[in-house]
């Protein structure tokens, strides 16, 4: 890190972890960007909505509770203006979860929030924050706010 310009501190440290789908659900749009920090490379990923539809997908069919979604979740939705989910793209990877979509995703969370234990989400995502406090904006009743933004 420090030989890269990135860090101050020779013994710090750069772990990235690698996740491979192999069979990612259709309708993903892509956009690629140079980026131009220490050294020129291009950088090829999915767009908001498309990255917001794959978090609704794990928040809505993982099998474990993950504080780190509910905190992207937030995220997403308090951007100006807010992102909106790829429906195409969460439609397909509820499918593949057996999961039947009509197209509505705030009633799907919704229904999700409502069983969640949102104690045991902002526990699990403090140790992940800059500013602790800030786990405390994980509350159901903000999280609908933000879901509702932009309907009307």
């Amino acid at each position: 890190m420090k030989e890269a310009g990135l860090s101050e501190h020779s013994e710090e440290k750069l772990s990235v972890k690698i996740e491979i789908d192999t069979n990612p659900p259709k309708g993903a749009v892509c956009r690629s960007v140079l980026i131009n920090r220490h050294t020129l490379f291009a950088v090829r990923h999915y767009d908001l909505p498309s990255l917001m539809a794959g978090k609704l997908n794990a928040l809505c069919t993982r099998p474990f509770c993950k504080g780190r979604d509910w905190y992207d979740l937030v995220w997403y939705r308090s951007q100006r203006p807010p992102v909106e989910p790829n429906l195409e793209l969460l439609g397909n990877a509820l499918g593949q979860h057996g999961i039947l979509f009509d197209g509505d995703w705030r009633t799907l969370l919704l229904n999700r929030i409502a069983r969640m234990d949102f104690e045991a989400i902002r526990k699990d995502v403090t140790p992940f924050l800059e500013s602790h406090e800030d786990a405390e904006l994980l509350r159901p009743e903000y999280i609908i706010a933000l879901m509702e933004q932009g309907t009307g």
